[in-house]
């Protein structure tokens, strides 16, 4: 099957349910409310492309009237794009803007700027820190997950797969994100505590490097890898790099040898689970995490502030076979039956 025919998005609006429209419709305010979607990547098979979707979809389904822009920098590691984007959208009168951080330090002061401008802010993927944030009066809500569970699950699971292979002393090759990522110590530590939770195996990382979340450096520190070391595993801390690094494995025929651990779920990566080229990837659902956060706007919008939940944590289920992907991925993400079918018949 053609991967550019993969995605479905027709059914997206749908799947967010009737029941939505009917809890919401009579309160909506007949007005346009300007939103702004700010994250570090909307590609629509990445986290925030499919949470983008499950937030619209929401607000649609509701009967919400509205004007909406988005952005993205030119990559994940870029603060300073990201910045740039915050302070523009800080001057254009929006009513909300949904934020998905490069870095949740290093874009605070963009985010006190569209705070100080009157948006209310719907913060995601990165959890609030127990101090607070200096624009915590704005924020609407925290849609979040534990980067640092994730990392751990993922970490775990090489662990018993290693055990399993007879592999006692494994050797793994860590491909980190960017240098100054929060998201990239976390999953980071976390994945290298679920290792380590095996008393009885002795992991070693042979290599290691910054490869930004990004795939073509994915690619050539996998290529790397290969030229100098012997190993036995890869931990990528997020979907690009495991797709990148499977594919750089393939071209030099080593696929099949070395274990490709992943943490995230896109589409391109819960494809390579399924048909063995990827281990594992423990998923956060993106779309149920837009539609948190688009039920928080609906419920500021109609007056209902007290009801809101100020942190959502998506669960993190860890899917390494075609039958999890199966069972627990959304249908509205993509086709997951007939790609399935399509290989699994």
């Amino acid at each position: 099957m053609d991967r550019r025919n993969f995605i479905q998005l027709a059914g997206a609006t749908v799947a967010m349910g009737v029941a939505t429209k009917g809890a919401f419709a009579q309160a909506i305010p007949d007005r346009t409310v300007k939103i702004g979607f700010a994250a570090h990547s909307i590609d629509l098979q990445a986290l925030f492309g499919q949470l983008r979707e499950g937030f619209r979809g929401t607000l649609d389904a509701a009967g919400v009237k509205y004007e909406y822009s988005e952005a993205a920098p030119n990559a994940s590691s870029d603060h300073a794009g990201m910045l740039g984007i915050l302070e523009n959208m800080a001057t254009q009168q929006l009513d909300y803007v949904v934020v998905g951080p490069t870095s949740l330090e290093l874009n605070e002061p963009g985010l006190r700027l569209i705070a100080e401008s009157g948006a209310k802010l719907l913060m995601t993927d990165y959890v609030r820190p127990d101090e607070g944030v200096s624009y915590d009066d704005s924020v609407l809500n925290w849609v979040v997950y534990s980067h640092t569970e994730m990392g751990f699950k993922a970490g775990e699971w090489l662990g018993d797969k290693m055990r399993a292979m007879g592999k006692r002393k494994p050797r793994v090759v860590m491909l980190w994100g960017p240098a100054a990522s929060e998201i990239s110590d976390q999953r980071g530590n976390g994945a290298i505590e679920g290792m380590n939770s095996h008393a009885d195996l002795d992991f070693e990382i042979v290599y290691e490097a910054n490869a930004d979340f990004d795939r073509r450096l994915a690619y050539d520190e996998t290529e790397r890898a290969l030229a100098a070391y012997d190993f036995d595993a890869m931990m990528c801390l997020n979907s690009y790099m495991s797709v990148s690094a499977s594919n750089a494995l393939k071209a030099n025929n080593r696929a099949g040898e070395i274990v490709v651990c992943g943490m995230g779920g896109t589409i391109d990566e819960l494809q390579g689970i399924a048909l063995g080229e990827i281990g594992v990837a423990p998923f956060r659902d993106p779309r149920s995490m837009g539609k948190a956060s688009a039920d928080a706007l609906i419920k500021h919008l109609t007056g209902r502030d007290s009801e809101i939940e100020k942190t959502v944590y998506a669960q993190i289920p860890v899917l390494d076979n075609a039958y999890r992907i199966r069972k627990t991925v959304p249908k509205e993400m993509f086709d997951v039956a007939a790609f399935l079918d399509d290989h699994f018949k």
